[in-house]
């Protein structure tokens, strides 16, 4: 041999060895861990949707500790019967496999063993001789590496078992709904026999259970041909129903709930999760709320969400993020629950609890629904509405919440100070809430600080469970956590049983509305500027309640309030779902109130203990400790002069006097009770016999205060926006003339008001006495464009 053919042979051989090594090199004898797919189940056990594992599938659920004789026979009759025998790949099978393959010029057998599967299906491969040798040496190392016990493990957990499934411990559950140590010999056959042709094979197709089922009898034969299973087996198992349960389908109604939890059960090492969302509470409430958006569509809505919550445990029952996630013009994939919106006057109950508990107020105090002006820090006044732009004047705080006026609210709040409530607010739940003197002003009792129907919902449990809220769960399984109180026992229970009072509500809703249940629910409606939110928040003793509708982008609605268009499907909700949380306890049918509140009498217009005039008069329940005791300064005797009906100054000679009880309002409802005409003790004296004060004439502006500033109102048309004009004027019968920019606008007598239509600029304000010419100073105002 010449020496070219020796470094030639060499060379040769060098190349195989290094082959080799990078052949040997480039195998992979590691059991590689996938991970699974969870499941979410309902609190019953119903399917709501799966959170797909490794290579976006189902499966891969661990097997259990002690394999299954069933599963394990099965599986090794089909696909490697001397599984135990050989070290990774049957020698004999492969020498037969080759001969066939050569004898008819194609692949007639793969010889693959339970092992090479395991290696081909953590590295798929084109199928061809060097993947076969790569597979069959990679089967090799697996179970030198780790034994038969772990590769049939392994292949159990990550066989393809059609349909997106791997592994046969979800297998038995996707298609028959149990764990498989107690699946039938059939059933285990079935799923045996699944892998051969996973996307050919399958029970919810007619061809392809058809081709199961026969493959799946054709094991039990040969089992009960081997003596490894009993002809009575044999015979049940041919006779037996495989009882296939229907393709599970994805909760779509319940799209935001499953994609939220989703995130929290990535990493868990569970694989099945019991939500506590019950699937017929969800399926009620999902099609109260859709029904009711599509009655307002004509109104201008297009989105609606809502809640239901077990208030004994916090447990989220539905939850409906919004009315179809596949909605892309409303938006629909946008959770609504947790976006941040105005709640109108939702907040409203919590503002009157602080003020009970700080004592300030009672149930029974009388609150002035009224104009009214409030300074704005920076300079300048807020001069709010009513959203009816009317006013009941005195009111007591039952009523005022009962009815949801703005203006009592407002005036409270002024009392018990903005930065408390936020502060109420921020340990309830809401977050986000800034504390800088701008950020709301007054204006959080009517919907300036956003909130979330979820946060919405845990505020109000505080006011179901005596002050003290309760955290939301979503799983049943997740630990209790505490919860904040946000208000006093008394105070909460007392502002629930205002909630749930139907006369409290009256006159602003009329009997018989979506308000009005056959037993005791708490309920309280919001709306935001413009009919941009609806919401109604319910609750009795078992279940609360949050609905909300409205626009993506903020759009109006044309008059959606919160009574009128996310009560109707919260009354719905709760009348359906209620019953079924305690079916074995009647309904309250008037909610309970602590033994620790106390009960009084008061007069039904001033909230105070009743005089001899108080014809109207209604029991209230205090706080210990604030129940009234000063008589009602409402009713009293007053002296009139009979020649012109004024009050009689103390010179009226006794021939022109009349004492007569009255109803004798304090100032701030004069004008409300004159629209009203009530009769009411006169606010100015005769000028036949008027007070040594009120000899000398005196003119004063009471409206507009100075520096006032005014923006026009864009739901008023504005040649309906006004500002009242009023004076104090002594002696009353004086007439006044009234100025603006030097030029009359109007002559007035008693009692010395006008309504001046608002035109934009800076103006300055006079009146005068008509007689004798006497001006007051000048009031400066500001109207913005």
């Amino acid at each position: 041999m010449t020496r070219g053919r020796r470094v030639t042979r060499g060379l040769a051989l060098l190349g195989v060895v290094v082959l080799a090594v990078l052949f040997f090199r480039s195998l992979d004898g590691t059991l590689h861990h996938r991970q699974p797919s969870h499941l979410l189940l309902d609190r019953t056990g119903k399917f709501l949707g799966e959170v797909p594992g490794s290579h976006e599938a189902w499966g891969f659920w661990p097997v259990p500790e002690v394999l299954p004789e069933k599963v394990v026979v099965t599986t090794l009759e089909t696909e490697d019967r001397n599984f135990t025998e050989h070290p990774g790949v049957h020698f004999p099978s492969v020498a037969r496999a080759a001969w066939q393959n050569l004898k008819n010029g194609r692949v007639i057998s793969g010889a693959s063993t339970i092992p090479m599967q395991v290696a081909r299906l953590q590295h798929p491969r084109a199928r061809t001789l060097l993947a076969k040798v790569t597979e069959a040496a990679e089967a090799l190392l697996l179970v030198h590496r780790h034994g038969h016990d772990a590769v049939l493990r392994d292949y159990l957990t990550i066989a393809p078992y059609g349909n997106r499934c791997h592994g046969v411990v979800r297998a038995a559950r996707l298609y028959f709904d149990k764990p498989i140590e107690d699946l039938s010999w059939l059933q285990a056959a079935y799923l045996a026999a699944l892998p051969q042709q996973p996307g050919r094979m399958g029970p919810w197709t007619t061809k392809g259970h058809a081709l199961a089922l026969e493959r799946a009898r054709r094991i039990l034969r040969q089992l009960h041909g081997r003596g490894l299973i009993t002809d009575e087996d044999l015979r049940i198992a041919l006779n037996s129903d495989l009882k296939v349960v229907p393709r599970p389908r994805r909760n779509v109604e319940a799209m935001h709930f499953l994609l939220a939890a989703a995130k929290e059960v990535r990493g868990s090492a569970e694989v099945v999760h019991h939500t506590t969302l019950d699937l017929d509470a969800q399926s009620v409430t999902f099609r109260a709320l859709t029904e009711n958006l599509q009655r307002l569509r004509g109104n201008g809505a297009s989105n609606t969400a809502g809640l239901v919550v077990d208030l004994a445990t916090g447990d989220v029952l539905a939850s409906v993020g919004s009315a179809d996630y596949f909605d892309q013009e409303a938006r629909g994939a946008i959770d609504y629950l947790s976006t941040r919106r105005s709640p109108g006057s939702a907040l409203k109950p919590f503002i009157y609890g602080l003020a009970l508990e700080k004592g300030t107020h009672t149930a029974a105090t009388a609150i002035a629904d009224t104009p009214v002006e409030f300074d704005v820090p920076g300079g300048g006044l807020y001069v709010p509405e009513n959203i009816t732009h009317t006013f009941l004047g005195p009111m007591l705080l039952r009523e005022a919440l009962g009815n949801s006026r703005n203006i009592p609210a407002l005036r409270v709040l002024a009392q018990v100070g903005v930065d408390e409530a936020l502060e109420r607010f921020e340990r309830g739940g809401v977050s986000g809430v800034r504390f800088a003197p701008e950020a709301y002003g007054l204006t959080l009792a009517i919907g300036a600080l956003p909130v979330t129907p979820n946060e919405l919902a845990v505020l109000y449990t505080g006011l179901a469970n005596k002050g003290e809220t309760v955290k939301l769960r979503r799983f049943v399984d997740e630990p209790r956590q505490p919860g904040a109180r946000i208000l006093s026992s008394d105070a909460s229970v007392l502002i629930a049983h205002i909630l749930a009072d139907p006369n409290a509500r009256r006159p602003g809703f009329p009997p018989g509305g979506p308000l009005d249940f056959d037993h005791a629910v708490s309920i309280k409606t919001g709306t935001s500027q413009g009919y941009r939110d609806a919401w109604a928040v319910a609750f009795d003793d078992r279940v609360l309640v949050v609905t909300w509708l409205g626009n993506h982008d903020w759009r109006r609605m044309n008059l959606a309030s919160g009574a009128t268009a996310a009560a109707p499907a919260a009354h719905r909700i709760l009348e359906a779902i209620s019953p079924t949380r305690s079916p074995h306890v009647a309904p309250m049918m008037e909610r309970p109130l602590p033994s620790s509140l106390v009960q009084h009498e008061v007069c039904a217009i001033s909230g105070a203990v009743p005089g001899p005039g108080c014809t109207h008069t209604r029991t209230e329940w205090f706080i210990p400790g604030t129940e009234p005791h000063e008589a009602c300064p409402f009713h009293v005797e007053v002296a009139i002069d009979l020649r012109n009906g004024l009050r009689a100054g103390p010179t009226c000679p006794e021939t022109y006097v009349r004492r007569q009880p009255l109803l004798d309002l304090p100032e701030t409802y004069e004008s409300w009770a004159r629209k009203q005409r009530l009769a009411t003790a006169p606010t100015a004296f005769s000028p036949l016999c008027p007070p040594a004060s009120e000899v000398a004439p005196k003119i004063s502006i009471r409206e507009p205060r100075a520096k006032s500033r005014y923006l026009f109102d864009p739901d008023t048309p504005r040649e309906l926006s006004t500002v009242r004009f009023s004076a104090a004027v002594s002696p009353a019968s004086e007439e006044i003339v009234w100025l603006v920019d030097g030029a009359p606008v109007g002559k007035v007598g008693y009692p010395h008001e006008l309504r001046w239509h608002l035109a934009p600029g800076t103006h300055v304000i006079r009146a005068r006495l008509a007689q004798s010419g006497e001006t007051t100073a000048a009031v400066t105002v500001t109207v913005d464009d």
